[in-house]
């Protein structure tokens, strides 16, 4: 069989890693796999490359002119109405989150099978009026991949914050824990130094913090994860948490606990050396991607193919215009979140240029001050009777002098 994987955008994140994991499982399955996205960013280009996959990019449109494969496993709308306008190919559809673009294409018929990767995506799936079949399944990890280097050390020493996400307001309380505990802070993401390869930053640590794949991968490699990232927080992950927090898909928000400077510090001082070991365990137990493979190839050969209708041509380019305006509204946010902190850096500069002003000032004041008092208690001298009275002898001083020196 050969399946072909689309997607909007392939860059370094979730979908993106669960599209090679998924291929390269496949592909040692026997299947032939190609990856299809509208654009890719060099990290992307590169992922794809590490698993010897073929990418593709271009205008989504042109999928429907795409011949030579038999099923489809799709991971945005834009691409799955661009498939279903012409062919009719079996589709499934998987869904990663709650972004618009992310939904389900509602307007094929019949639907495509939903895959949701965890409890909250698959309510969210069902809830929608389209009556498509969910399947819950569990996020793949590469267990060969993520395997355990090293044993997990009895107290940490290094933690690492894996995510694309996490804001300087949230990293300041990393850091301001981490410090106060000894602990050495490494970040790996887009917004710092991003890898198609994190298996060694993975390593190096004692303690993953982030959310979704990157702490089942802390998880995969043997280290204490901590879920915790730009959405909240849900704290150690271990046999009794696992539950509530797989399900929720390690998105930080399975309870209402707050986790603050305080919480981070108390949770990390009460690190566990088999933390890591028994996530290890979970991971091995429940997320294999060789068995998420062998049940997509069961789903891929029942699932509905979409009747061929040129409308979803036209429902592609909205759900593509759609998804444009939602990119350039995160970005605007970005812009004017960045613009905001680099602002507040501004007025907090200038604030302290303003301080050191003021206080260079009362120094000035008080040195004019002091020169105030000795040029009175000078005056005072000089007009005193005793100053007067022993003129003479100052004069009689200074020809003695001079007579000396001759």
């Amino acid at each position: 069989m050969h399946v072909l994987i689309v997607t909007s955008y392939f860059g370094l994140g979730g979908s993106e890693t669960y599209a090679v994991t998924v291929g390269e499982q496949l592909e040692r399955l026997g299947h032939t796999v190609t990856l299809f996205a509208g654009d890719a960013s060099s990290e992307g280009g590169d992922l794809a490359a590490s698993r010897a996959l073929t990418l593709h990019t271009g205008d989504p449109a042109t999928l429907a002119e795409q011949d030579g494969f038999d099923a489809v496993i799709a991971q945005d709308a834009v691409s799955a109405y661009a498939l279903a306008s012409r062919d009719e190919r079996p589709q499934v559809f998987v869904v990663h989150g709650m972004a618009p673009f992310e939904h389900p294409p509602l307007g094929v018929r019949p639907l495509p099978t939903v895959v949701a990767l965890n409890d909250r995506i698959a309510a969210r799936a069902a809830g929608m009026a389209s009556g498509a079949e969910v399947v819950r399944m569990r996020q793949p990890i590469d267990l060969w991949r993520f395997k355990a280097r090293t044993p997990a050390r009895r107290r940490p020493r290094r933690v690492l914050a894996f995510s694309n996400y996490l804001q300087p307001d949230r990293l300041a309380l990393l850091e301001s824990a981490c410090s106060e505990l000894g602990l050495e802070l490494m970040r790996m993401g887009v917004t710092s130094t991003a890898s198609v390869v994190p298996q060694q930053r993975i390593a190096d640590a004692d303690i993953v913090v982030g959310y979704g794949r990157s702490i089942l991968e802390g998880m995969s490699m043997g280290r204490a994860a901590y879920v915790w990232d730009q959405g909240g927080g849900d704290g150690w992950v271990t046999p009794a948490t696992y539950p509530a927090l797989e399900a929720n898909g390690f998105a930080g928000s399975s309870s209402d606990q707050v986790i603050d400077a305080e919480r981070l510090r108390e949770d990390f001082a009460n690190y566990r050396q088999d933390f890591g070991l028994l996530g290890c365990d979970l991971v091995r137990r429940h997320h294999s991607a060789t068995l998420h493979a062998e049940e997509l190839v069961g789903l891929l050969k029942r699932a509905p193919a979409p009747t061929a209708d040129p409308v979803n041509a036209t429902f592609g380019l909205l759900a593509r215009a759609h998804t444009r305006a939602e990119h350039d509204r995160e970005s605007a946010h970005a812009q004017l979140r960045a613009k905001a902190e680099e602002a507040e850096a501004h007025l907090l500069r200038l604030n302290e240029i303003g301080a050191a002003g003021e206080a260079e000032r009362q120094g000035r004041l008080a040195a004019e001050q002091r020169l105030g008092e000795v040029e009175g208690k000078l005056g005072e001298v000089l007009n005193s009777s005793s100053w007067r009275l022993t003129a003479p002898l100052r004069r009689l001083g200074r020809v003695l002098r001079v007579l000396r020196g001759r």
